[in-house]
């Protein structure tokens, strides 16, 4: 289990499609690319926030919103990148963030087969068997490539994992 203070891992390849003017509508699709950890955490702040899945009730009303809202905030703190991720495909989670109003300022990656969330020590097991593996709902504040803030929800609500917390905890 990743902790505060253990290098992050970098060997799971998270995929998304990036906002252009080209692909902005929700219906819009684009080719994956990948983002690739071990090139964006070295000398960066990074927020990685987990969501259970796209299009989901808490995670659309409660939990990510938040970070669209308050991106200024975040880059004001010296964050370079936020990447919401799930283990729904990155064409599921480019017409979330297109859904949720999010333009370039927030990645939408995908994490497939939550292999991030299981190499974290963070699966979410309360949930059917036809929705295969899935990760927790965390958030994690990675500086230069070290975990400075790990907050995983353990009941359902959204509060260690929320925006506020992390930019307190920046």
């Amino acid at each position: 289990m990743v902790q505060v203070g253990d290098k992050f891992p970098t060997d799971v390849a998270l995929t998304y499609i990036p906002w252009t003017p080209e692909n902005s509508g929700v219906l819009a699709c684009a080719i994956p690319i990948p983002y690739d950890l071990s090139k964006k955490l070295p000398g960066r702040t990074v927020v990685i926030v987990s969501a259970p899945g796209a299009f989901t009730p808490t995670c659309t009303a409660n939990h990510i919103p938040v970070f669209i809202e308050k991106i200024d905030e975040f880059k004001k703190k010296g964050v370079d990148d936020v990447v919401v991720i799930t283990t729904d495909t990155p064409f599921a989670n480019a017409a979330w963030g297109k859904a949720l109003g999010a333009k370039d300022e927030i990645i939408f990656a995908n994490d497939p087969l939550a292999a991030l969330s299981k190499e974290l020590g963070y699966l979410k097991t309360e949930v059917p068997a036809s929705f295969g593996n899935r990760g927790a709902r965390y958030a994690v504040i990675v500086k230069d490539g070290v975990v400075s803030y790990f907050g995983v929800e353990t009941s359902s609500g959204v509060t260690v994992s929320g925006a506020d917390a992390v930019l307190e905890a920046l």
